[in-house]
């Protein structure tokens, strides 16, 4: 098994089931089924088959009762470490990018510094225990308002740590155009934040990955499989040598074939791709199945380039993307 990095990982998609029905007790937070019944119901996409022996829960529904289960420092600490502790034991991750959205946790009350806190408590204790690695990124809620991003990527600049490099760009990408975000990345930007977003995952354009780019100032971008209806944007980003943190696995059934086929031909296409397991814990998947996937697919002497890609892009200072590389047992090209 190789040893691995994750940059594309949804914090409450890394949550245990046993953890979620814990934490959700403790916090009062009502559950529609018991946790580990909740989680083998998470279907976007149900066959009519299906919707007969339902019910069935939509990922994003069942994502904000556990991010409504994490109120204090201990439950970030809690959750950050068992995610660095799965990683490694299932998939041999070694470094990872938690994505998590301060501002759910915010509306409820959990002040930002105690999230900061509890992050940088569960990644010492990585690092520890387990001898590996990790970051998160606090990510904008596109359903938020631009003014309630904004105030949110203030509080992350105003509270500085190694731990959160970046911001991101989460949830339904039709609930929000990136655009509609310039203020909050232009901030972030101006207090040396690094930047990323999902674009190009759910909208029929190409349009959005340029957006995200040019308007918001990202640096990599997640998903971002309709960039190939657009040759000319593939071919800007194959020249920039743009990072695309790609997952095979969905919640939506229906979106596996056509996930693979866009990656397929993303690859065909000359651009950079780093495989990821998005939400482990909710589809389920392992970062290692996902490079099982992409050996079937490409063959076993592709997956260090992928590897590659992932370690350059990780939002690392240049000295830590070497010792990452060397790490992961490959070099830089």
């Amino acid at each position: 098994m190789r040893k691995k990095t994750d940059l594309h990982v949804h914090l409450p998609g890394t949550v245990r089931a046993d953890t979620f029905g814990e934490l959700a007790a403790t916090r009062g937070v009502e559950l529609p089924l018991p946790a580990r019944e909740l989680y083998a119901r998470i279907n976007s996409d149900p066959t009519e088959e299906e919707r007969t022996r339902g019910p069935w829960f939509p990922l994003l529904r069942v994502y904000e009762l556990i991010s409504a289960s994490l109120r204090t420092r201990d439950d970030f600490a809690r959750v950050v470490f068992e995610a660095m502790e799965d990683g490694l034991r299932d998939s041999r991750v070694i470094y990872s990018e938690f994505a998590f959205s301060p501002s759910v946790h915010m509306a409820l009350g959990v002040p930002y510094p105690e999230m900061v806190a509890g992050i940088e408590a569960g990644i010492a204790e990585g690092r520890r225990t387990l001898g590996t690695d990790a970051r998160a990124i606090a990510a904008v809620n596109r359903e938020d308002t631009a003014e309630a991003a904004l105030d949110m990527v203030r509080a992350v600049a105003q509270h500085p740590s190694e731990a959160i490099p970046g911001i991101g760009l989460d949830f339904y990408e039709l609930k929000g155009m990136p655009e509609k975000f310039e203020a909050a990345f232009q901030y972030a930007g101006e207090a040396g934040l690094h930047r990323t977003a999902h674009a190009g995952e759910h909208v029929p354009t190409a349009e959005t990955v340029i957006t995200a780019l040019d308007v918001l100032g990202c640096e990599r971008i997640d998903h971002g499989y309709q960039i190939l209806r657009d040759p000319r944007i593939v071919d800007r980003c194959r020249e920039a040598g743009i990072v695309f943190n790609v997952a095979f696995t969905t919640s939506r059934r229906a979106l596996i074939p056509w996930r693979r086929e866009s990656i397929a031909e993303m690859d065909a296409q000359g651009l950079r791709l780093s495989l990821n397991s998005d939400d482990p814990a909710l589809f389920p998947t392992t970062l290692e199945r996902e490079f099982w996937i992409a050996a079937e697919m490409f063959g076993e002497e592709k997956l260090d380039e992928f590897l590659r890609n992932g370690a350059q892009a990780a939002f690392l200072p240049a000295e830590e993307k070497a010792a990452l590389l060397s790490a992961l047992g490959i070099g830089a090209r």
